[in-house]
């Protein structure tokens, strides 16, 4: 069974964000937001491939915790995870169902 990931790690709120500060002067500072407290995450999409639908959340669980995630400075959040149907062995996206 294939599933579809996506989750989006973004450093924790007490660790200052320079992007985010820098995105948010730019705002101030062409007059579109006087505070934006902007904070810069990063979206990860990917597949993953398991015989059931707990085994993907594991290996999704180890891949977050293993590779995605720095758990001193980052907090990840799962944002979707569903699995591929398929019809005569096409994948077909949830749009298409």
């Amino acid at each position: 069974m294939k599933f579809k990931a996506k989750i989006i790690v973004k450093l924790k709120d007490k660790i200052k964000d320079s992007k985010g500060e820098a995105v948010s002067a730019v705002l101030k500072r062409i007059g579109l937001e006087e505070e934006a407290n902007v904070r810069i995450g990063k979206v990860f999409e990917f597949e993953i491939t398991a015989k059931t639908e707990d085994g993907a959340k594991f290996k999704l669980n180890e891949i977050m915790k293993e590779v995605l995630v720095n758990p001193v400075v980052e907090t990840s959040e799962i944002l979707e995870f569903s699995e591929y149907k398929t019809i005569q062995g096409q994948i077909l996206e949830q749009s298409e169902l």
